[in-house]
């Protein structure tokens, strides 16, 4: 009876489980079905030094987006670039860091929030096999904040162009970029710049604004218009403005800039307050920026080729202006509390009293830049550009001085005249040049001095061959006992389009006696 029983309640439960197993299934769960959780593309990146990774999000269904970005050690791995669905990721040096991303999503009230991890470890960069066939990118042209971004992290690229089709404002964080050209082509963005490059070419910018925050960049400077700011703490190298027409404004907010080479006719306005102890901003213009104008309310120091007008603001205190050229002169209007000190091309000095303007006029006699005449020359009343030619004087060059009988008198003290003999084969003009070489011989000390032949320049003569011999005659036939320095300099001449070069100068000592001449060690060039 009970083993009828069991054998009953057993096939009721098979058939049961039976028909289950013929029922359609209803609302399947399966470990496959469920939605993956939002997390970072690794969670453990192996760099080598210098090298950068690009993080990204993955499995974001419910719109993660980055808020924040934190290194727990920002010497080994640091990370720049933040958008809302990545970040790059560089290694600095070696060891191991851990990158902590914190994420937010509107689409849910709670449980909004999320931080995500990723452990980086940065080994030695090691050399490693370039494909030949495939060249290096050297250059990009960027249009988003994004791809600079990424350019920037390319070891590869000399030269980043910023070239957005519109509106695109860019910010360019710290970094030194030494081997890095920047150009910018953005007539619609404003920029601003951390960091430090080879070089920063403006071709065109929003006329509003370029802020600099860097270190050390030098401009170019070919915007037609532009406002350039350069922030406490930046400090500009220099600026080449060469546009004609171009209107620039640059206000210094407690920064600093070094020079300002001006090559066109352009305006240009300063404002703002220098650094403390900053140096004046040195302006030059070029023979090239005639009837330019130079507005200022900060300290400069101005140095001229061409004819200009300057205005000095309150702020522009103990500015002064050189004028480097003939013929030229500079418009000055003084709204400054002291007076402007103005120095000619002959180093005379004129004064525009505060509240006053006034024309100052260079005198019209030739000179080089810098104020000093060109001794011995023909003067034509027109300045002459320093010529690109110098002297090479090779080290090996002998140079012998004894004493020689003269016909026209004899030193007081040995009956003998001062010969001097070097091999001028040796000394020849740097550049390629149908100008003649000029030589000059000064011996002297601190009570007397005497030229060879009087005073000035002498151009050496077709029959000056290999060998080259001078002797001082009647202006030294009294030369006192004593010691003296024998000087020799040797120099390009000027010609109708350029000055004289600069001189190669060199000296030997020489002792005067009794007994006659006596030369001290060798003779040794100076430059």
């Amino acid at each position: 009876m009970k083993k009828n029983l069991i054998k009953k309640v057993f096939a009721v439960s098979l058939s049961i489980a039976m028909a289950c197993s013929l029922l359609p299934a209803a609302n399947p769960v399966t470990a496959s079905a469920a939605a993956p959780y939002v997390s970072l593309k690794t969670t453990f990146k192996t760099l080598k030094v210098g090298k950068s990774y690009k993080m990204t999000l993955k499995n974001n269904t419910v719109s993660w987006k980055i808020k924040k970005v934190e290194t727990t050690d920002k010497t080994i791995a640091t990370v720049y670039g933040k958008t809302t669905s990545s970040v790059m990721i560089k290694g600095k040096s070696e060891g191991r860091a851990t990158v902590r991303v914190k994420l937010k999503t509107s689409k849910r009230k709670k449980n909004n929030t999320k931080t995500l991890r990723c452990r980086v470890k940065v080994v030695t960069s090691t050399p490693s096999t370039v494909d030949p066939t495939t060249p290096a990118q050297t250059d990009a042209t960027v249009t988003t904040q994004q791809e600079l971004t990424d350019a920037l992290a390319n070891t590869s690229i000399t030269k980043i162009t910023i070239k957005p089709a519109g509106a695109v404002n860019f910010t360019i964080p710290s970094g030194t970029y030494s081997n890095v050209d920047l150009i910018v082509d953005a007539p619609q963005s404003d920029i601003t710049n951390s960091a430090t490059f080879k070089s920063i070419t403006v071709e065109n910018i929003k006329p509003e604004t370029w802020t600099e925050n860097g270190v050390g960049n030098a401009f170019t400077w070919n915007a037609l218009n532009g406002r350039f700011v350069v922030n406490k703490g930046a400090s500009v190298r220099a600026v080449s403005i060469s546009k004609p027409n171009a209107k620039v404004a640059i206000h210094v907010e407690e920064g600093t800039i070094a020079t300002i080479n001006v090559t066109a006719k352009v305006e240009i306005s300063l404002t703002g307050k220098l650094a403390e102890g900053a140096a004046p901003i040195a302006i030059s213009f070029s023979g090239a920026a005639t009837d330019a104008k130079l507005t200022t309310a900060v300290k400069v120091a101005v140095k001229t080729l061409a004819k200009i007008a300057a205005i000095f603001e309150k702020g522009a205190e103990d500015s002064t202006i050189k004028l480097d050229a003939a013929n030229i002169s500079v418009d000055i209007t003084n709204n400054t509390t002291k007076a402007i000190e103005v120095t000619k091309n002959n180093n005379t000095k004129q004064s525009v009293s505060a509240g006053h303007k006034g024309t100052v006029t260079a005198v019209a006699t030739t000179t080089t830049p810098g104020g000093s005449t060109s001794g011995g020359s023909s003067s034509s009343g027109t300045y002459k550009p320093a010529t690109k030619n110098y002297v090479v004087t090779d080290s090996a060059i002998e140079v012998k001085v004894s004493a020689v009988p003269v016909s026209k008198g004899s030193l007081t003290t040995t009956g003998n005249a001062l010969m001097f003999k070097v091999d001028i084969s040796k000394v020849k003009a740097a550049v390629t040049t149908t100008s003649a070489l000029e030589f000059n011989a000064v011996v002297a000390n601190d009570t007397w001095r005497a030229s060879l032949g009087g005073t000035g320049w002498k151009k050496m003569n077709d029959k000056d061959k290999d060998t080259f011999e001078k002797k001082f005659e009647a202006s030294l036939e009294n030369i006192p006992s004593g010691t003296y320095d024998l000087q020799l300099q040797f120099r390009v001449a000027e010609t109708n389009t350029e000055a004289a070069s600069v001189a190669s100068t060199g000296k030997v000592t020489i002792i005067v006696s009794e007994n006659g001449v006596t030369q001290q060690g060798d003779f040794k060039w100076d430059n």
